[in-house]
């Protein structure tokens, strides 16, 4: 959900999802869903005989609340109900809240699926939210190291590749034609070349068993070879830290999102995103099904389906409504 450079980065978060996708997969199958490999789904998605279900599978870390307080990012491919477009400028001379039609964010799933036999299957959205507790601290050191240690190479980079380039006798090499060979960045990364040869460099050195290689190609002295060793001792105990914290989501939360055929029930909920135009934004507040609740029963969106209990003080501050999914003995 956030990126390396912003407070909340969570490394493990790919990872996380993709080990969710695979137990999800299997738990729906053996229950009789059929797999459905739509190019334009969420991560999951399944068909029933009356519904097609897609499944988002989303992380957040507690110390970032705007990722899941009252709200959840959806993509194009997350929901079915079209999302409310501001027209204008807040400062301009016009500025419509609210939007007008037909301008509004369409996603790209449909309200229900229309079956080769003309047999209509609704659109069911479920978001799988997993929230951790934060790492950054734990990795913010070994950062900094690996950002030194990518400097160290980067500084002699110039001179090694000159040095191999003149022993090859290859044509038109000089000072100027290397700097600007290493200061281009790629059109599709936007990376530095510099930056691109140093991080393969480090991993060559510390996973590939080239340090003696390295070392004598780049001359480094024994000051650097000393800050390299340094910096796979930092990794080794950054590791076993990690080790220990036993990694566990302190809640896992289902979230019904509405589907389209609900509009204009949920319009005040499902706005467009930060990037304007370009995503949605589930506003789900205090989480209740609009047609299912009354007075007397509220029926939630927003569902528990497990939490550490060491965390209930703060998830309250977090969540208006906290609703937990219990499993109970039926006889049939």
């Amino acid at each position: 959900m956030a990126s390396i450079e912003e407070k909340s980065y969570n490394p493990f978060s790919g990872i996380i999802e993709r080990y969710v996708e695979y137990i999800v997969s299997q738990k729906m199958e053996t229950h009789g869903f059929k797999f459905l490999p739509l190019g334009y789904s969420s991560d999951l998605c399944f068909e029933t005989n009356h519904s097609v279900i897609h499944i988002d599978i989303k992380t957040a870390n507690i110390g970032n609340p705007s990722d899941f307080k009252d709200t959840i990012p959806l993509g194009f491919n997350q929901t079915s109900y079209k999302g409310i477009l501001p027209l204008g400028q807040r400062s301009g001379k016009f500025y419509v809240a609210k939007g007008k039609e037909p301008f509004r964010v369409y996603p790209n799933l449909p309200v229900e699926y229309v079956i080769d036999d003309g047999k209509k299957k609704i659109t069911i959205t479920n978001a799988l939210l997993f929230i951790y507790p934060e790492y950054k601290n734990i990795l913010d050191d070994i950062r900094k190291d690996y950002e030194n240690v990518l400097s160290l190479i980067d500084d002699k980079l110039k001179n090694c590749i000159l040095k191999i380039l003149i022993e090859e006798q290859t044509k038109g090499v000089t000072n100027k034609s290397v700097a600007k060979f290493l200061a281009k960045k790629n059109k599709n990364t936007n990376i530095r070349t510099s930056r691109i040869l140093s991080e393969n460099v480090v991993r060559a050195y510390y996973i590939h068993n080239l340090a003696d290689a390295i070392e004598s190609k780049f001359d480094l002295n024994e000051k650097d070879t000393e800050k390299l060793k340094i910096f796979i001792e930092r990794i080794k105990n950054v590791s076993e830290s990690l080790r220990k914290k036993n990694i566990r989501p302190i809640v896992i939360i289902s979230i019904s999102i509405p589907n389209g055929k609900l509009a204009p029930l949920y319009d005040e909920n499902i706005v467009s995103g930060k990037n304007y135009g370009k995503s949605i934004r589930y506003h789900y507040q205090n989480g209740f099904f609009k047609l299912l609740s009354n007075e007397e029963e509220k029926m939630s969106r927003v569902v528990f389906l497990s939490y550490n209990p060491e965390y209930e003080e703060i998830l309250k501050g977090y969540f208006s409504n906290i609703y937990i999914f219990e499993t109970r003995q039926k006889k049939v």
